[in-house]
């Protein structure tokens, strides 16, 4: 969530012709690009591929997840978007050579997977294409983005990375016209830090505010069923009622029932004094 408003104003200031994610899961970062092409009025085409079967660092997971996806995708962004069921490997054969401008990899994150992700998918990119890995500062978990990262660093000189939500490292192909380098690379180091820190300020603002939302979400839902309990309690109220109203009938019918037979016997009694009398 925290690399969100940058997704967005990358998209906007590169205008990639395609953009492919590898790794979208429930569909926040690839739903970001989405939006910024769409809002920019942008001629590019988005692709996300993944099986969308989970793996052992997201987890795994039922079908639910890619219907939701799948039903966003088509009510949102069918135009221009296009969802691709398969595995990082299977996929590669619907894209030409040098072809991808925007690459983001964000699939198991494990340095031999990260490494083979890249390297598989690398002559698949156009010259001076944008390469975005996600998780590069968690060192725990088998996560070795990490250090595959430092590697990418030493090979190609166009490269920054932000700290906050796990990490994000950006990298150019150094093989970019001068006009489409991007201009961070270019920046001095303090400037750099600046345009760093404005997107992390941005981005913990994006991830406070959709905290925010989860919580009144939860909260609503907890209302909700709250709610329900209390409907489920009134109706088992009302039942009890009518089992006491009914009860309180029965009784009344009994002691009916009680005083006319003590009557009787009452009677019959009377009826015996008075013959033994006589």
């Amino acid at each position: 969530m925290g690399h969100l408003p940058f997704a967005a104003w990358l998209v906007k200031e590169t205008s990639p012709q395609i953009i492919v994610e590898l790794g979208t899961h429930t569909g926040n970062s690839y739903f970001s690009f989405c939006q910024a092409v769409q809002k920019a009025n942008l001629p590019t085409c988005c692709y996300a591929v993944d099986t969308w079967q989970g793996d052992e660092h997201a987890g795994y997971y039922g079908d639910e997840v890619f219907q939701q996806v799948n039903s966003h995708n088509d009510e949102n962004y069918s135009e221009f978007s296009h969802l691709l069921r398969m595995t990082f490997n299977e996929a590669t054969v619907h894209f030409g050579e040098r072809s991808i401008d925007l690459l983001h990899i964000d699939g198991l994150h494990s340095y031999e997977a990260v490494k083979h992700d890249f390297e598989t998918w690398l002559p698949k990119l156009a010259p001076g294409a944008i390469v975005l890995f996600h998780d590069t500062n968690v060192h725990g978990q088998d996560f070795g983005v990490w250090k595959f990262w430092e590697e990418i660093q030493s090979q190609y000189r166009l490269n920054f990375e932000f700290k906050h939500s796990n990490g994000l490292g950006v990298m150019q192909l150094d093989d970019s016209p001068p006009e489409r380098i991007l201009r961070w690379f270019e920046v001095d180091k303090t400037e750099r830090e600046e345009l760093i820190q404005y997107f992390s300020f941005l981005g913990g603002c994006h991830s406070e505010r959709f905290q925010n939302l989860e919580k009144d979400r939860l909260l609503h839902e907890r209302n909700l069923e709250l709610m329900e309990k209390d409907r489920l309690l009134h109706e088992r109220n009302l039942e009890f009622m009518e089992k006491d109203r009914l009860l309180h009938e029965r009784n009344l019918e009994l002691m009916e029932i009680q005083g006319s037979f003590l009557w009787r016997i009452l009677t019959f009694f009377r009826i015996i004094n008075k013959r033994g009398l006589k």
